[in-house]
Parts: C-alpha cells; structure tokens; sequence
C-alpha cells in the first residue's frame, strides 16, 4: 500500500479506521438508504481524519477484488468514492477484512514487521500470503493494485505465496529483487552477502532496477514467464546475469566475488523453523556466527587455529553456553565468560564430530 510521496497524512486513530469499516460495510450492504449515505458524508466532512482513514479502508477493501469471489457476483458502483464491490459479502466479514489489514499497514508504519535477536515469527499478509521471519529481521509490506512489493531490509524471511497470477509479488533486498511465480522460497540478506533459497515453484532473481521494467502489468500473467534482461550494475557487482531457479537451488551473492549458484541441504537451511541451527563440518568461525545471530551472549574465538576447525551437529537456537561447552570438549578448548561474551581459549589438541 503506497503514500503520497509529498505532504503524506499523518496516520488515523484506530477509532476512526474501526468508523470508516463500518462506514464501507453500511454503504454496500441492504441497508443503504439515502439517510445512510446523507450521514456518510456528514461523517466524512467532520474531519480530515476520517477522509484518511476512508481511503485508506477503501483501498484495502478493494484490493480484496484479488481474492476468491462467488461464481455469479453482481456490482455495485459508489463514484464518489471511487468503489467498485462485489457482492453478496457478509457485512461483518468485510469490516473484519478492512480492520485487519488497517491493523497491518498501521503496525508496518512504524517499524515494519520484524523480530528481535533470538525470536522466530509468523505473519500472514492480506493476499494470504504467509511469512516465517528469522531472528533480527526486518521487513515491509507495500501492496498496491498491480504490485504485490516486499522489501526486507534485514535478516531472514521465508515465503509462502499465495497464487494470483495477475498481481505479481516481489521480495526486494539490497540491489536483488526476487519474483515470485506462486512458490516458497527462503531469502537471508547479511551485511555483506545475500542469498535466495528455491524450496518449490520457481523464481527470478535480477537487478532492482531491470525487474521493475521486468514485471508485467495486471492482467497479462503470461509474460511472468519471460526472461529478464540485465543491465551493468554498479562496479562493486560482478555480474550482469539473471538468474531462474529451480526447486533446490540456491543463489549467493557477496561482495567482491561472482554470484554462485549451489544446492544446499534444504532442511538445514530452514532448521531455524524448528529451533536448530545444523552444522557440518562448518568451519568453528563460521559456526560461532551463526550462533551469535541467535544470541546478545556473544561467542568470540581467540585461537586462529581454532577458527578453522570443523564443527558437526544439532544445537538449540540461542544456546550459545551449551555450544560453547561442547566445543570446548570436543577440541580441549577453554571456555570463560566475560560480561556479555563467552570466549573459547586455546589451540584444538584432537578433531572431532558432536
């Protein structure tokens, strides 16, 4: 959902988005009458509070035209307010339909959907989309009529989309966007490395600026199939390619170095789904990282030598001591606690598996 770029209205009360539901279930339900519509516009000129919270209801409840509708709908137009709605539609049903996606762009407005070092959570989007998102991530949610646009500026999502061929959806992160052919798939966006995991379905994955000329406008789904072309991106990316992936694949981008493209375990990719953070044979550097996403406790290795030793097994999300502890006695390391660190001493006398 898209504000003016210029002078943007300040956000409504939920009192006045809870009046401007009802408003829009009054207006297309049995019970318009030339009274209700009278009171409607008098409800609408007492502030410009409610004409905001109005079109903000209004394009919601529009934007529900996406969703499955009966076989023999019959329409009704309101021009004032630009409507167009299909009916029969229970009046509460479609109240709670527009409150609960104001409740969604109200919690997005100020800090976007996101979680805290250490939490796992699980959202559902108005198209029926749904999002698992990793510990510290952070993403937001721009629906409009054509484009179905989410940006996540950090961390870790995993996507579920739901399938309207006609109102594309698109994950946007760094310099990547990624479209979505009706799938699910992983995107994980670190300061320096971004990577796009396929579970099911199939994605392209291209430079922001060539995809957005890419997407096809509402109503033509066959072009979702075309090919995108890539033009030179800036000299800190290597390459120019897009890429189309397949169920299995994964696309790595860093910087400094060529996007590669790999089949990882795909249980161990989305483990965090379950708790679980699976290593094997991950270089203890590596393994430390992935721990410390999980946990304010930070792991910190003193011995180079130690940062190279491989690492195998299970461990919990957020139990860096427990990790900690097996290392130590699996290598013969020292572990102490200093503050809010947990340092692993020594150099590795004997290898190991957990």
């Amino acid at each position: 959902m898209t504000a003016p770029a210029d002078n943007p209205q300040p956000m409504p009360s939920a009192a006045a988005c809870a009046e401007a539901a009802a408003w829009i279930a009054r207006l297309h339900g049995a019970e318009r009458t030339a009274k209700v519509e009278t009171g409607f516009k008098r409800w609408l000129a007492a502030s410009p509070e409610h004409r905001v919270a109005f079109d903000m209801a209004n394009e919601i409840w529009v934007s529900t035209e996406h969703l499955p509708k009966p076989r023999t709908p019959a329409f009704v137009r309101w021009p004032r307010a630009a409507l167009v709605i299909t009916l029969p539609r229970a009046l509460v049903s479609a109240a709670l339909v527009i409150l609960a996606g104001i409740g969604l762009v109200l919690s997005m407005h100020d800090s976007g959907l996101s979680t805290r070092v250490g939490e796992q959570r699980n959202f559902s989007l108005p198209d029926g989309t749904r999002v698992s998102l990793n510990t510290a991530s952070r993403i937001q949610v721009r629906y409009d009529h054509h484009l179905r646009r989410v940006e996540l500026d950090h961390g870790e999502a995993y996507f579920e989309v739901a399938k309207h061929p006609d109102w594309p959806f698109i994950v946007v992160a760094g310099r990547e966007e990624v479209l979505a052919h009706g799938t699910a798939f992983l995107v994980r966006r670190d300061q320096e490395r971004l990577a796009v995991t396929l579970m099911e379905g199939k994605v392209t994955v291209s430079p922001t600026d060539e995809l957005e000329h890419a997407v096809p406008t509402a109503g033509s789904p066959a072009s979702l199939d075309a090919p995108a072309s890539r033009s030179a991106l800036p000299a800190s990316h290597p390459t120019t390619a897009s890429f189309t992936l397949k169920p299995g694949d994964r696309v790595t981008f860093a910087e400094h170095e060529p996007p590669k493209v790999d089949h990882p375990s795909l249980d161990r990719e989305t483990a965090w789904q379950h708790g679980q953070v699976i290593l094997d044979h991950t270089p203890l550097a590596q393994a430390v990282a992935e721990m410390n996403r999980y946990s304010a406790l930070e792991l910190k290795i003193e011995d180079p030598v130690a940062a190279r030793t491989e690492v195998t097994g299970i461990f919990r999300v957020g139990d860096s001591a427990s990790f900690a502890q097996a290392v130590a006695e699996t290598y013969h390391l020292q572990v102490s606690e200093h503050g809010a660190q947990i340092v692993l001493a020594g150099e590795p006398r004997a290898s190991g598996v957990m």
